[in-house]
């Protein structure tokens, strides 16, 4: 009986897991208030992401590269 409760939990847990990774992937993504709009980096965009990287030269900044590989 054990056994069974734990797959029902594990089961329970994975659905939560896809339904808010569902959630997240098709809602969009939005950038907080204030802050410029978010951008996909292209062979193209790159000029205009070196400009503005170089134009905060005073302040900190980061640059994250995610891959899904």
């Amino acid at each position: 009986m054990a056994g069974r409760t734990m797959i029902g939990v594990l089961i329970a847990i994975g659905a939560v897991v896809m339904a808010l990774g569902a959630k997240v992937y098709f809602a969009g993504h939005k950038a907080p208030a204030g802050q410029p709009p978010l951008a996909d980096l292209t062979s193209d965009s790159l000029d205009s992401l070196k400009t503005a990287f170089n134009r905060s030269a005073d302040s900190v900044r980061i640059i994250l590269l995610l891959s899904p590989t």
